[in-house]
């Protein structure tokens, strides 16, 4: 039988840096007559995205679930030169992480009675939610009772390669590649508005950036970066990608909260 970890160790796991294969690749983002950098407004911090948070909101579910451990294997990793390399390595690393966790975190919940306001929800490629449209993000947070061509994506989440988008370029004196990071900005959140979902996430081969839309004018707060190298342990955690996203499910999972 597999040794049994608590929730929290397994989602302690970090990965090595992907090493990236230059090739004079494009750090253009997507382009679409829907969406573009000048829909972003403001945009804020979001404090509260943080260890802290997640400790104090699911510190017992963390520590008191059980799952089988699956440690990350020390293997060299693969490197990266496009988008799709980035979304195999994504799928790889993590989809199998947080499926599972978030199975038996709800799972746990349910056992004990905490699953009051709350839906399971499944994480997955963005097309296993509706996609409105056929608007498809790369990535999704669904309930998986619902039909699919009609559930909402409770959490919009777009992969980019760290070469075309990083939270750093925010404050990048060259205003193209601010408008880059705008750009990727207004993607993700065209997917929350025609979802009518208040989270959303970009995902790269370095780190994962949470988002939280306030409104429909472009108004969003976006979480510290989420290192794609960050790990610890149950003892001294860290808010790892692994983490990161897990928690961004139980906020979906919240039915008065997620929609906006």
């Amino acid at each position: 039988m597999a040794h049994q970890v608590s929730l929290m160790t397994y989602l302690q796991q970090g990965f090595q840096p992907l090493p990236i294969i230059e090739q004079g690749q494009s750090p253009q983002n997507t382009r679409n007559d829907r969406y573009r950098a000048a829909d972003i407004n403001n945009l804020g911090y979001w404090a509260d995205f943080n260890l802290t948070s997640i400790q104090q909101q699911f510190g017992a579910v963390l520590a008191s679930a059980q799952i089988a451990d699956e440690p990350v294997q020390p293997s060299p990793p693969r490197p990266i030169n496009s988008e799709s390399a980035v979304r195999s390595r994504i799928d790889t690393y993590l989809t199998n992480r947080v499926v599972r966790s978030l199975r038996y975190g709800f799972a746990h919940m349910n056992s004990t009675g905490q699953l009051a306001g709350l839906t399971v929800l499944n994480y997955d490629v963005g097309s296993m939610a509706s996609t409105p449209e056929n608007f498809i993000p790369d990535l999704a947070f669904f309930d998986p009772n619902l039909d699919a061509k009609t559930r909402a994506n409770r959490a919009p989440g777009d992969i980019k390669p760290s070469y075309k988008w990083s939270l750093d370029q925010r404050n990048s004196p060259n205003p193209s590649i601010r408008m880059e990071f705008k750009q990727a900005l207004s993607q993700v959140n065209f997917y929350m508005k025609q979802h009518h979902a208040r989270y959303g996430f970009i995902i790269t081969d370095r780190e994962l950036v949470a988002i939280r839309r306030l409104d429909m004018n472009g108004n969003l707060d976006l979480s510290a970066s989420i290192p794609w190298t960050s790990k610890g342990t149950a003892q001294n955690p860290q808010l790892t990608v692994s983490l990161g996203l897990w928690y961004l499910g139980m906020l979906a999972a919240n039915d008065q909260e997620w929609s906006l």
